[in-house]
């Protein structure tokens, strides 16, 4: 079978020596052609150590330091790095299985898919019931199209992009994502202009990640406040371009991630984290969204403008 080139990305963030089973595994990956871009935002020297003893032996690795500006930057600077016809991304705690680049390509190969995400399984089990696994997803395959308020197809750990799409869409918006300060959403944000655009978007089961990520339920909240900043944020900008359906998708998310949440922390789970966490859900939407004000926007590609654009770098985000 022809393998075309790809080029992979990981944006990384004080991880230290934890990269090396993220990398280890992409060099297992059945498929031999791919580029690995690591862009690393951290303040030590440990992670570069760890990516450059891999580099030395694998002419595929790459490793270049960036000013913390976020992942969404990042990636977008790492993928302007190369120029192969399908850029992959995962994150710096996942585990990838050998067939990851294979079963992202095999959809990607189709003209009229622009995104597809992958499969994400915990890496490793919560032993108490004050540990959880955040940002897994499974199922059979999926195509969204048409229906651009479908956003439920996967998460930005496991996914990759058409080159020639993802630059159209002018690719993530650099002020929405981790280190970023209009929270996160990214992969959706990306997701609902490309469906806007008429791009497809499938799911594939047969790409995995296996997520290394054990949080409690602080660090929970903390991860959903987050995504409700990033929702208001983006709802916010999609109003400001003249698009209507960012009070669809706020009314959603209040719905599903505030009213729903809170019902089930009550009926099901018993448990008082949930039902906060789905409290607040109902708060830093309404938050994101009045922060959005403070941003120009490009109307154009409906992104926000990016940090490489500001004089005052006061106006840069923080850290992840």
């Amino acid at each position: 079978m022809n393998t075309p080139a790809v080029d992979v990305v990981i944006s990384t963030y004080g991880r230290g020596a934890a990269i090396d089973a993220t990398i280890t595994s992409l060099r297992q990956s059945v498929y031999p052609h791919f580029t690995l871009w690591v862009l690393d935002q951290s303040e030590d020297d440990r992670t570069e150590q760890c990516v450059r003893s891999h580099a030395a032996s694998d002419a595929r690795i790459r490793y270049l330091r960036r000013p913390v500006y976020g992942i969404s930057a990042t990636r977008n600077a790492g993928a302007a790095l190369g120029n192969a016809p399908y850029i992959l991304f995962t994150n710096d705690d996942c585990v990838l299985d050998p067939h990851w680049i294979t079963g992202l390509v095999s959809e990607l190969r189709h003209d009229q898919v622009w995104l597809a995400f992958g499969a994400v399984y915990p890496g490793v089990q919560p032993t108490t019931s004050d540990e959880l696994v955040l940002g897994t997803c499974g199922g059979p395959r999926r195509v969204f199209h048409q229906n651009r308020f479908n956003l439920s197809f996967g998460h930005g750990h496991n996914m990759g992009a058409r080159r020639e799409a993802f630059e159209r869409l002018g690719g993530f918006d650099e002020l929405i994502g981790a280190g970023a300060p209009l929270g996160a959403w990214e992969e959706r944000d990306l997701g609902y202009r490309t469906l806007k655009a008429g791009g497809w978007i499938v799911f594939t089961p047969h790409a995995i990640a296996y997520h290394h990520h054990l949080q409690n339920w602080q660090g929970a909240r903390r991860s959903y406040r987050a995504y409700g900043i990033g929702a208001g944020a983006v709802a916010g900008k999609y109003l400001r371009c003249g698009d209507m359906g960012g009070l669809v998708l706020l009314g959603e998310w209040l719905f599903s991630q505030g009213l729903r949440q809170i019902a089930s922390g009550i009926l099901k789970w018993h448990r008082r984290d949930k039902v906060l966490l789905g409290l607040d859900q109902l708060y830093y939407p309404f938050a994101g969204l009045s922060k959005s004000w403070k941003y120009a926007i490009n109307r154009a590609s409906c992104c926000y403008v990016p940090f490489a654009q500001f004089a005052d770098p006061s106006q840069r985000g923080v850290t992840p």
